[in-house]
């Protein structure tokens, strides 16, 4: 609604206001971020009034240094697209329902062996239910050197999934949104190692506080990231 719209408008001039906060994305400053609607707990100071980004694409600009790939494919592009677009001489996203340049199945990717030098995969494999093929196939499509950064929300130390929660009500319940299917643990980095990738993991506390702060990086679930070679 128009009534909707002008006061999402408002309320990110009013935003606006200050310079206390950065988005290391797009260079907006501000007072603070947005609220990140949620039906358990909004989140404040989360989005960006100007390119959407969230606290863990953020976290990802400051900590990942992707270089300048020369063919990076994107899995259901997200609020780095930018970047990754504008840091690579060629860019593809894709996605098997939502709008992408391709539609593709990431546990059956439509490209030959060793074609991508950069694999951004963020907040996906939480949806997909074969999570282990999708992650055999970012690794065959990625070429040997290159990099696979791999984001999940983390909740525990030990992956919790059961294939009996199917109905959007249970899995709300269960996993904590209705289109989740487990709930990932630190040892994500067992089945990535599994999958064929060498893995090290990027932590938000490698940033200092102040840095933490005026980004507004952190959100206990996205705190980690997979940085995952071949």
């Amino acid at each position: 609604m128009l009534r909707n719209r002008v006061a999402r408008t408002l309320s990110a001039v009013a935003l606006g206001l200050g310079n206390s906060r950065e988005c290391p994305l797009c260079g907006w400053t501000g007072r603070r971020f947005l609220t990140q609607p949620n039906p358990r707990q909004p989140r404040r100071d989360a989005v960006c009034p100007q390119c959407g980004s969230t606290e863990r694409q953020r976290l990802a600009r400051l900590l990942v240094d992707i270089g300048h790939p020369d063919y990076t494919l994107h899995v259901a592009p997200d609020g780095v697209a930018g970047w990754l677009r504008s840091a690579s001489v060629d860019y593809l996203s894709v996605d098997l329902y939502a709008p992408a340049m391709r539609k593709a199945d990431v546990t059956d990717l439509p490209f030959e062996d060793q074609t991508f030098d950069l694999i951004w995969c963020s907040h996906v494999l939480e949806h997909v239910e074969q999570d282990r093929q999708a992650m055999r196939e970012l690794h065959r499509v990625l070429k040997p050197g290159g990099l696979a950064i791999v984001q999940v929300p983390i909740w525990r130390e030990a992956t919790f999934e059961d294939p009996t929660i199917t109905t959007p009500e249970e899995r709300s319940a269960v996993f904590y949104q209705s289109d989740h299917v487990r709930l990932y643990g630190l040892d994500i980095v067992q089945r990535l190692q599994q999958a064929g990738f060498a893995v090290s993991t990027l932590t938000i506390r490698r940033l200092p506080v102040e840095l933490i702060t005026r980004h507004s990086l952190s959100h206990l679930p996205t705190n980690e990231i997979f940085v995952c070679t071949r």
